[in-house]
């Protein structure tokens, strides 16, 4: 018995902490520079006073059980590696959209049952229940290279 506990713990482990799905596209607008790495990539929220657009670029990541920090980490990463792909240094955020919202499902129900014979049963079932639901992170932006 403790075997079986042991595999159904360990399976457990493994779908809830499970992979985050990232996936991240860019378009090149602008003049490609050689890659860099992505350690010296930069987000921006407002405009630095100079610079050249280089690419369009989009990034989410998606999960069931990992917490919205976990999923913006993820995002800004993978936004960091698709401007490094084309050598710019900064990432000027234009949207972020993030999705958390628990779903919630209640089902109330009865049922009565009557035979030819005279007997009859009667049931009734409630039941509640709470889902995270699918939580992701996507954010678009400018890949741009910053005048220094």
């Amino acid at each position: 018995m403790s075997t079986i506990l042991k595999l159904a713990s360990a399976m457990m482990l493994l779908i809830i902490s499970g992979c985050t799905i990232v996936d991240g596209s860019a378009i090149l607008t602008g003049e490609k520079r050689a890659a860099i790495p992505v350690e010296k990539v930069r987000i921006y929220r407002v405009a630095p006073s100079e610079y050249e657009e280089v690419a369009m670029v989009s990034a989410s990541a998606g999960h069931d059980f990992k917490s919205n920090s976990a999923l913006i980490e993820s995002t800004i990463l993978r936004l960091k590696q698709e401007a490094a792909k084309f050598g710019a240094n900064g990432v000027l955020l234009s949207e972020i959209d993030e999705r958390d919202a628990p779903k919630s499902t209640i089902n109330i129900g009865s049922t009565q049952v009557n035979s030819s014979n005279g007997s009859s049963a009667y049931g009734t079932s409630n039941n509640v229940s709470v889902n995270r639901g699918d939580s992701y992170t996507r954010m678009h932006g400018l890949a741009i290279f910053v005048k220094k």
